[in-house]
């Protein structure tokens, strides 16, 4: 049995990498809407753009930048770690829905986002040899320990 303090590591999956690219999508349709707004929404509209518009877009793509950053460290190092911890608490956010409202802290990672499938395999206070990306903070699967 490993070390909890020792992270090992699997290869990411088909399906891991392919989630961690869509998250990427937000990056490329704000760069191509703050493009839009600075060099075409003018000619359209016939008045000049608001500056509040291009500041928000420009926020909104410092915000998805950052998250399309960690999910590229998270590609490029094309392996999951895999460390034994204890879920301490697991939730289901009603703002968000989807894969992205399943929340886990845990007592030597702290707060994570869970798959859905890592999300169904959670039981509060029970150890576990968790799957997951550190940059993105995403865990991928839950394996209980005896």
């Amino acid at each position: 049995m490993q070390n909890s303090n020792t992270a090992a590591n699997m290869p990411l999956t088909f399906t891991q990498k392919a989630r961690l690219l869509v998250e990427c999508l937000p990056v490329v349709f704000f760069t191509l809407a703050l493009i839009f707004v600075v060099t075409l929404l003018d000619d359209i509209t016939g008045a000049p753009t608001s500056p509040v518009l291009t500041l928000f877009l420009c926020l909104v793509l410092l915000f998805v930048g950052w998250v399309a950053l960690q999910r590229m460290r998270d590609l490029r190092l094309g392996v999951a770690l895999v460390q034994e911890d204890l879920l301490e608490r697991s939730w289901h956010s009603r703002r968000t829905s989807g894969p992205n409202g399943y929340h886990g802290k845990f007592a030597q990672l702290g707060r994570m986002r869970l798959s859905s499938k890592a999300y169904g395999q959670g039981q509060n206070g029970a150890r576990y040899r968790i799957s997951y990306s550190p940059a993105s903070k995403i865990v991928w699967s839950l394996e209980k320990i005896p």
